[in-house]
């Protein structure tokens, strides 16, 4: 009897304990079908009349993956929308109203916000909503276009499905700035809040003007105060700013021995160390960079095989960044008094007491700072050809 019993009582446990698993497979309750979304792949962000907000966004178009409608090119068919509104959510909100399926922001990797909309000095209002959404994503790439960012997205995509697509893997590349989303607002929330993003900019052809031979480039850098646009910058006071940041843009650098000459070392391993100082009242700040690599083309006279010419061919690269580096400090430490170099973030970390007392007007103190470049570059691989063939 007591043996039937435990049976009894062990076959209600396990129906229980069965039964209370089954509670917790919810399912896909909030699960989404592709045919239910209209998926955004690039969105552009532009200041429009009585100061409202221009929302435009390339829509990914699934039926062109579909049997035999695919584009002759194989490329991705997108469209183009644009939605006005008195900020992005109510823009957004607004395209929506175009849409049979839903807006989703999970696939957007490229926002792209125009110039004029920049040097206004709200960027933070909008990015707030793409920070807010739950969908985008924050690994998401930032630019600003030198003009109207819809004009971007307008652009034929060149080997990629689409333009978006083209200027994300541009900046993966390193070729000028790689921001993220989480990026920029690390730079506008730290200590000096100076922040950057990738300038894009539209290349003409010189022998064809015809609109699927133009294509976007990045062609220098936004400087940013918080999240108001002050200024730009060329793609060579680019490459000193990234160096200090230890975000090296392409891994060759080239050095000019003579007028006509070039000497161009691939980089291996890079370096940057910010060593701030105060001394009797006196602010500093050393940048130490190292770079090794190895000589990939030598277009001048010099025997690169021999040890003091290599030492030779390492003081031109170090001169040459030194020479960018200091353009970038004149324009943007000097001149726009803003620090995306990340020198507020080293004095504070180093003097956090002489840090409070500057923080309220760090661009008073800034452009009165001593900074001195170090750069030490090393050949590690001189190559096989000694001299260039003439």
């Amino acid at each position: 009897m007591n043996d039937t019993l435990f049976r009894i009582m062990k076959a209600i446990l396990s129906f229980f304990l069965v039964l209370s698993q089954c509670v917790l497979l919810t399912g896909c309750w909030d699960n989404k079908e592709l045919n239910q979304l209209a998926i955004i792949v690039g969105a552009a962000i532009d200041k429009d009349k009585n100061n409202k907000i221009k929302l435009t966004v390339q829509v990914f178009l699934p039926q062109s993956q579909s049997g035999g409608q695919q584009s002759s090119s194989g490329k991705a068919q997108v469209e183009i929308k644009s939605a006005v509104g008195t900020n992005l959510a109510d823009a957004a909100s607004n395209l929506q109203r175009e849409y049979s399926r839903k807006l989703f922001w999970g696939h957007c990797k490229t926002y792209i916000f125009g110039r004029s909309l920049s040097e206004k000095g709200n960027l933070g209002r909008q990015i707030d909503f793409i920070d807010r959404h739950p969908e985008p994503r924050e690994d998401s790439h930032l630019y600003v276009s030198d003009g109207k960012a819809s004009d971007i997205l307008q652009l034929s995509a060149s080997l990629e499905k689409y333009v978006g697509d083209v200027l994300r893997k541009m900046s993966e590349m390193h070729v000028g700035a790689n921001m993220t989303l989480k990026d920029f607002e690390l730079m506008v929330t730290s200590e000096g809040g100076g922040a950057l993003l990738p300038l894009i900019k539209i290349k003409h052809p010189n022998n064809d003007d015809r609109k699927m031979n133009v294509s976007p480039i990045i062609g220098g850098t936004a400087i940013f105060m918080r999240d108001k646009m002050i200024g730009r910058i060329n793609e060579v006071e680019s490459k000193g700013l990234l160096w200090v940041r230890n975000q090296n843009e392409l891994p060759e650098i080239t050095g000019y021995p003579k007028k006509g000459q070039t000497i161009s070392l691939y980089l291996k391993r890079t370096k940057t160390n910010l060593v701030p100082k105060i001394e009797n009242g006196k602010w500093s700040v050393t940048i130490n960079i190292s770079k090794e690599g190895m000589i990939v083309q030598n277009g001048s006279k010099i025997n690169i095989m021999s040890k003091k010419n290599t030492k030779r061919v390492e003081n031109y690269i170090e001169k040459d960044v030194s020479n960018s580096i200091e353009k970038a400090l004149k324009q943007v430490k000097d001149g726009m008094k803003v620090d995306p170099f990340g020198f507020a973030t080293a004095f504070h970390r180093k003097y956090p007491k002489e840090w409070e007392k500057v923080k309220d007007h760090w661009e008073v103190v800034l452009p009165d700072i001593y900074v001195e470049t170090k750069v030490k570059v090393h050949v590690l691989e001189p190559g096989l050809s000694t001299t260039t063939l003439e």
